[in-house]
């Protein structure tokens, strides 16, 4: 596949460059009606398809073979057609007005195909390049945030790290909730890979969903598919909805044009827990006594800070021992106890982001190309962080004849990371020390010294005064320098593909695809390092290498007419073959490491086990859609798809699963009066209704055995048996949904009013339930459950002020709310565990209730809602675990305003979350340790507490307690509660400020554009009811949300973009 897909590279490369024709040529200017140029604007010799468009001047130039009686066709969208005759002219100056009966833009929909959107029965919103690429993203899926209705996108601030989509919710209990992306008719893997203690926030690299290989600089619009209706062409990977994005090209181009973007950011952390600077570390407010030196010495084997008060004390301290030891000083020495009240901040360095882009592109009537070059280059803000990525892209058509044209579209990416940050609650992540381990007293400074000159390990977390044995935790240095890992990615992904026209209304197209990457990772531990569940500090290391590929080979024929110019009808059918193979290679050392530093896998003490891993899926797939048209106001469409899948059993025909979807679109405002209404200017009712599927994962029809990368006998892995049977009788899940809307334009477009309403059901969900222990297995996969979405979306657009000066201020509002409930699973099944999180709590899919819900004991309370009060005068806990809050959002939205004025133009998006809840690792364990300012506040470690709440008998609480007994009563593991959390939110996501160099200052150099902007990307936390972290959070990209365990700082970026074109 990949050898043949270079081959046709090679010819449509040559062919692009040997098909461009010459003739006669007209020029001209294309303007609006306030003088300004207009660019992009189509200009066709009418009744062929001779054609151009107009470059940012808003001039074109078009070769004629015969020029006299040739008429040429301006057209743009929102914008009214107009025709010219050419006749002896050669230079023409059109002005166009503006047609408010037209909508205002073609929407890329499924499989590729151009809509104009008042033809489409569901909702698509598009976005077009610049709003993807004003203010970047590593992760394209971040740049979402805010801007798309029934959109929630959550993220974290780890380098390369994961964020999760979700569009109108999650539809499978157990299966993927993330959507397709499609990039130019390829369907591109979103997986993850990350390990199940990663996703619950048990510790690991957060390595990132593969989506964040697309590059925002070579998109030119990324359409999202919401439901089903408008995603059913895509089969059994459309119920989570569908990105389309479409990439730049050279069409429209006459000759060679170059474009440059370069940018760069700066990050920095801008939410840091809000530490006490009152007392250090220990478990008691008094100092130990050396019995050789008299001298106080610090409780260094206290992993808690309910010490000593700060007060300059002198004090012998974990360096001076080191000091002594060393002989640095003659006699042990002390150092004043005081706080470091930066010594989290002063950790994190500025991260710095360079991005750089060029791209060269051109074309004539017969042939088009471009082709890009886009370094990314990031300096993280934890220490040695870096990240790279070297993306290269091409996409190239040529007509070969009246009938027959060839095109391409690929990219190649490359990337590389080092130094990622750890994640979870474990020692790799040094946010974990500083929010429990850490100590208010200790020095960043010192710490940077993190080795002895034997090489082993130096930190503040000593046994013991005469015992150097590190307790606890790892020097947060010595984490970042001595135990990161690294990791490469390797990806391309691309299409060939034909069109041939066999009538004018008849054509042919076919189409090859493939998207493969090479994901290779590399993990260590070096010897020294404590708390390690490998080889316990002896060291180790291990290598992962994950191999995705999947081809698509497609075929369509398509019928297209019009009939008495008021029936339009478009139809196509088409088949489809999908392999897709996944290979896994891992192995790690066994007991440690035998030469410490270096590391490979034949410096393992023990036998190394290698484990391979792997699958193969085919689907085979027919589908086909029609839209009939008439007098271009009311439109139906129909589409059908069958899926034919390896994954599922064949007997029965249970492998073979049909989705069909009906829409319509009824533009009433072309009715009568309404017309020529002068307030309304566009009026759209629609309706949509699809069945969509989802197939299982293989090899879950027959019984399979894993191997156990830290076990063997005789040098052979052993193989276990899993705990969950497989089903050969298993069937796809099924998602059927529908949807009205409602889209108005008032006043020639100043204001807009999109509205949906949606329903779906998703049943047969593919659950692992109980079985008999008589069959060896815990559980066992069946079809049963299901679950419901319903949900209210909203966008308000306007334009406030538009002035003849050239003012203009544009405003996008968009509201989405979100109602989910898992109504059944199966007979005697109640709740199904979704994920457990280190401490408390579990994540739950419970009968009845929200998906995602979090389970975790709670405050006993009486029936007025106070809590209660033991004898001991400290909270009561329920007996067993309850529902604490769903992880879900109740609803979202975002505000996007945009003021411009004689070429600057100033754009900000605020965008937020409501409801849904968040349990906090970060919060418990900071204030069981005693390091958050609350385990301070009024004195109370001197005074004690008095818990608000009443007695057992109902009598208000007046029982004084220890503070560091209150807090480690509460927090722990004792009462879940303490740490759930109203995630709400609300944040200053984007700004950018641009200005539009004057081109009469640029064109004397040969520059067409040049557009300088200052950006800013999550500069404020607005609004949240979390104290000390982002309530955005996301721990992965998989079905395990509302778990937060000592998260990377939420960060701020800003920086400058210079864009221009030659």
């Amino acid at each position: 596949m990949s050898k043949n897909l270079l081959l046709s590279w090679i010819f449509v490369l040559l062919t692009v460059g040997s098909t461009w024709a010459q003739g006669r040529t007209v020029t001209g200017t294309v303007k609006e009606t306030s003088g300004e140029p207009l660019p992009g604007v189509s200009v066709v010799v009418k009744g062929t398809t001779n054609g151009t468009i107009t470059d940012l001047e808003g001039a074109f130039s078009i070769s004629i073979d015969e020029p006299e009686t040739a008429v040429l066709v301006f057209s743009f969208i929102g914008l009214t057609t107009q025709e010219v005759t050419v006749g002896n002219q050669t230079k023409f100056d059109v002005e166009m007005t503006s047609d408010v009966k037209q909508l205002d833009e073609v929407v890329v929909t499924a499989l590729g195909v151009e809509r104009d959107e008042r033809s489409l029965g569901y909702s698509a919103q598009q976005l077009k390049s610049e709003d993807l690429t004003q203010v970047r993203e590593t992760n394209i899926v971040n740049s979402l945030s805010g801007k798309v209705a029934g959109v929630q996108i959550n993220s974290n601030s780890n380098m390369g790290g994961s964020s999760r989509i979700l569009i109108r919710g999650a539809s499978s209990i157990t299966g993927n909730n993330q959507p397709l992306f499609v990039v130019d008719g390829v369907p591109l893997d979103n997986s993850n890979f990350g390990t199940s203690n990663q996703a619950r926030g048990a510790g690991g690299y957060d390595y990132g969903n593969a989506a964040q290989d697309i590059n925002p600089d070579d998109i030119a619009s990324m359409t999202v598919l919401k439901g089903a209706a408008a995603a059913a062409l895509y089969g059994s990977r459309a119920s989570n909805g569908v990105i389309v994005i479409t990439t730049k090209s050279g069409k429209g181009k006459k000759g060679i044009g170059v474009s440059v973007n370069s940018g760069v950011t700066f990050e920095k952390v801008n939410l840091l827990p809000s530490y006490q600077n009152e007392y250090g570390g220990g478990t008691s407010e008094e100092f130990a006594i050396d019995p050789e030196s008299g001298l106080p010495v610090v409780n260094f084997y206290a992993d808690q800070s309910w010490g000593p008060k700060l007060q300059g004390q002198q004090v012998v301290q974990w360096h001076n021992i080191y000091d002594y030891e060393q002989g640095l000083t003659s006699q042990l020495t002390t150092s004043p106890w005081v706080a470091n009240p930066d010594n989290v901040k002063d950790f994190f360095q500025t991260g710095v982001t360079l991005t750089n882009n060029v791209a060269v592109q051109g074309g004539n009537d017969e042939a088009n190309f471009r082709l890009s070059y886009t370094n990314k280059d990031i300096t993280g803000i934890f220490p040695n962080s870096h990240m790279s990525r070297n993306t290269f892209n091409f996409a190239g058509s040529t007509k070969l004849n009246d009938k027959l044209t060839v095109n391409a579209n690929g990219s190649y990416v490359s990337s590389r990371a080092k130094g990622r940050p750890g994640t979870g609650y474990d020692d790799g992540n040094v946010m974990q020390q500083f929010n429990q381990w850490g100590q208010r007293q200790w020095s960043n400074d010192l710490h940077k010294n993190y080795k002895n000159p034997d090489g082993s390990q130096r930190s503040w977390n000593r046994s013991s005064i005469d015992n150097p044995d590190l307790v606890y935790s790892n020097n947060p240095y010595w984490v970042r320098y001595e135990n990161f890992q690294d990791d490469d990615r390797e990806r391309f992904f691309g299409n060939v593909g034909m069109n041939y026209k066999i009538t004018e209304e008849i054509s042919v197209s076919a189409k090859a695809m493939t998207d493969f990457y090479t994901d290779s990772r590399r993990e260590r531990l070096a010897v020294g390092s404590i708390r390690t569940d490998q080889a316990q500090g002896r060291g180790y290391y291990s290598e992962d290498v994950i191999r995705v590929k999947e081809d698509n080979y497609e075929f369509l024929t398509n019928y297209n007419k019009t009939f008495d110019n008021e029936i339009s009808l478009n139809a196509f059918v088409g088949v489809n073959r999908r392999t897709k193979s996944y290979r896994r290679n891992y192995a790690e050392t066994q007991d440690g490491l035998s030469v410490p530093g270096l590391y490979t896998l034949t410096n393992s003490v023990g036998s190394v086990i290698p484990i391979d891993d792997g699958y193969d899926k085919i689907v085979n797939s027919v589908f086909g859609s029609a839209s009939v048209g008439w007098r271009n106001m009311v439109f139906v469409d129909a589409t059908f798809r069958n899926d034919w899948s390896s994954t599922l059993p064949t007997e029965g025909g249970q492998n073979s699963f049909f989705y069909p979807s009906v829409t319509t679109s009824f533009v009433f405002s072309e009715l009568g009066s309404l017309a020529n209404s002068n307030l309304l200017s566009f009026g759209k009712l629609r309706f949509g209704w699809a069945s969509v599927g989802n197939d299982t994962d293989p090899y879950r029809l027959a019984q399979t055995y894993p191997a156990n990368p830290q076990g063997g006998f005789g040098g052979n892995p052993i193989y276990t048996t899993p705990n969950t049977m497989n089903n050969s009788e298993l069937k796809p899940e099924t998602t059927e949904s529908f949807e009205l809307g409602l889209d108005l334009r008032f006043l020639q477009d100043r204001i807009g009013l999109d509205a949906t309403v949606y329903s779906s059901r998703s049943y047969d969900q593919i659950i692992p339930v109980q079985t008999s222990a008589a069959s060896g297995f815990v559980y066992k996969y069946i079809n049963a459950g299901l679950m419901t979405n319903k949900g209210v979306e909203l966008m308000l657009s306007g334009t406030p002020i538009k002035s003849s000066g050239g003012f203009q201020w544009d405003v996008v509002v968009n509201w989405a709310m979100n109602r989910n409930k898992v109504v059944e699973l199966e007979d005697n099944l109640e709740t199904l565990r979704l994920g457990t999180a280190p401490f408390a709590v579990t994540i739950e899919a419970v009968e009845g209730e929200s998906y995602a819900t979090i389970y975790g004991t709670a405050y006993q309370r009486d029936e007025n809602g106070n809590k209660i009060v033991g004898d001991d005068g400290l909270y009561l806990a329920t007996e067993e675990k309850v529902a604490l809050g769903s992880a879900m959002a109740d609803w979202t939205g975002g505000i996007t305003n945009s003021v411009s004025y004689k070429g600057f133009t100033l754009t900000a998006v605020i965008d937020g979350s409501f409801g849904g809840k968040i349990f906090s690792t970060t919060n418990m364990w900071g204030r069981y340790s005693g390091m958050f300012e609350e385990t301070t506040a009024n004195n109370i470690r001197e005074t004690g507490i008095v818990a608000a709440g009443v007695k057992r008998d109902g009598s208000v609480n007046d029982i004084n307690v220890d503070a560091k007994r209150y807090f480690q009563h509460d927090n722990g593991y004792n009462i879940a509660e303490a740490d759930v959390y109203d995630a709400s939110y609300i944040k200053l996501r984007e700004v950018s400020l641009a200005y539009k160099i004057p081109n009469k200052l640029i064109s004397k150099v040969g520059i067409q554009d040049m557009v300088f902007s200052v950006v800013g990307r999550n500069l404020a936390l607005l609004y949240s009811e979390v104290p000390h972290i982002d309530p955005e959070y996301a721990v992965s990209s998989g079905n395990v949300q509302g778990l937060e365990g000592a998260a990377t700082p939420m960060t701020a970026s800003w920086g400058f973009n210079l864009n221009f074109k030659f």
